[in-house]
């Protein structure tokens, strides 16, 4: 009877630890419905700037010592992609002359960047050099977003560009249409020498992205003793004379003789923005290059 009583507690425990273990394992696990931080990155569309960026230029184009900031376009960031390619000029072109813009808005075969991604030039070669090339479906997303207006990360379409007015250059002719600009005190950046009390011609070739050389205004050389602190003493008007290209009417009785004297060309496009050629901002040898000695 003893043995009976010792056994029966051992017996009840054991039951008892068996039906809680049936219990918890039989039970439903109430962690099985919650899942971790999902850490894939969804893919954007292909006819996005973002889209391109990261499925595209980022991870095909961007090669070290090449996208990545060395040279453009830089394909660092969306940002970056963006301003080097929407409406910037082509700085290397086909034998043609063909394209204006790496990427122009609405227009993905007059961008140069499709026909980077597209040519079977062995030359020129197709973009990514040296790695396989776009597939279509990531082709037609480019010309997608390109027809699209080429928008920006907010959905925006891009302005224009307006950009200042460009005086490349000048020569200055005699009396007798005999060019004087290249009879110089020392070499191409220093004055040239002219006569005193003289007649000179100056010929300008002047550009602008949007207007008419004859629409551009407060066309005028400026005059001045100082080469750096360049304060106007004089000024002549400039006509046109062809396209890009004007004239001034110069006489050099109202300068001093022993004198070096500086010049400048200044106008204004008709959306306001100026140009003065050469500016503060110039390296000396334009300044020095827009400048007369009158012996």
């Amino acid at each position: 009877m003893k043995k009976l009583l010792y056994i029966l507690p051992f017996a009840l425990l054991f039951a008892a630890l068996s039906c809680e273990k049936e219990t918890t394992s039989n039970a439903e696990n109430p962690f099985l419905d919650q899942q971790g931080p999902d850490t894939s990155v969804s893919k954007l569309s292909l006819s996005t700037i973002e889209g391109l960026h990261q499925n595209v230029f980022a991870v095909k184009c961007a090669n070290p010592t090449c996208h990545d900031g060395s040279f453009e376009p830089d394909f660092r960031t969306v940002q970056s992609t963006y301003s080097s390619l929407v409406y910037h000029p082509v700085t290397k072109n086909d034998d043609q002359g063909s394209y204006t813009y790496r990427v122009h808005p609405g227009k993905a075969n007059e961008s140069w960047i499709t026909h980077r991604v597209t040519t079977d030039d062995e030359v020129l070669g197709r973009m990514p050099l040296y790695a396989k090339p776009l597939s279509t479906e990531e082709i037609n997303g480019l010309k997608t977003w390109i027809n699209n207006g080429a928008k920006d990360v907010n959905g925006n379409l891009p302005d224009f560009p307006n950009l200042p007015p460009t005086v490349y250059g000048y020569q200055a002719l005699d009396a007798n249409n005999d060019r004087v600009d290249t009879n110089r005190v020392n070499g191409w950046a220093s004055a040239m020498t002219l006569g005193a009390n003289q007649t000179y011609t100056l010929v300008f070739y002047v550009e602008d992205d949007t207007s008419a050389t004859a629409d551009l205004q407060n066309q005028k050389v400026e005059f001045s003793l100082s080469r750096d602190n360049f304060v106007p003493m004089a000024s002549i008007p400039v006509i046109k004379l062809w396209e890009n290209v004007t004239v001034a009417t110069l006489n050099t009785s109202q300068f001093s003789s022993n004198t070096t004297i500086y010049f400048r060309y200044y106008l204004e496009d008709e959306h306001g923005n100026a140009t003065q050629m050469p500016s503060n901002q110039s390296q000396y040898w334009w300044k020095e290059n827009f400048s007369f000695y009158l012996p």
